[in-house]
């Protein structure tokens, strides 16, 4: 009981002798702004695509010439292409599963128009959404 008093008053002499610390005058600003750093540092995510632009844009100027070719059906003639062996194509050439098939200009050049659009519409979009992420 002795020593548990002692230990008690001892307790009170020190709490007394040191008194209490106060914080600094900015000791809040600080915190705060220690704590939104570290929010917006956690908010950047950096996406990075699984295909590079410069991929896709090499896959569709590879689809169009392969549609354009194929539409035109005029392989033989063409230039660049009189050291390819295309034989297989005349072999598809022959099933003629698009025979009946009666496809218009005007339709042709909806699609490629609906198609840049969409792209164009795309992008736009991306733009937007990497502009208010970002900011």
């Amino acid at each position: 009981m002795k020593q548990d008093k002692n230990k008690e008053e001892f307790a009170k002499y020190i709490l007394r002798e040191s008194g209490l610390e106060s914080p600094s005058e900015n000791f809040v600003i600080n915190i705060m702004d220690t704590i939104s750093f570290e929010n917006s540092k956690s908010k950047v995510i950096i996406y990075k695509p699984l295909i590079s632009k410069t991929s896709w844009v090499l896959i569709a100027i590879s689809v169009i010439v392969l549609f354009g070719i194929l539409l035109t059906g005029k392989l033989e003639s063409s230039s660049i292409f009189l050291k390819i062996d295309a034989s297989f194509l005349n072999k598809l050439g022959s099933l003629n599963i698009f025979e009946n098939l009666k496809i218009s200009t005007i339709f042709t050049f909806s699609c490629v128009l609906f198609s840049f659009l969409a792209l164009f519409q795309l992008a736009y979009i991306k733009k937007y959404f990497n502009k208010n992420i970002l900011s």
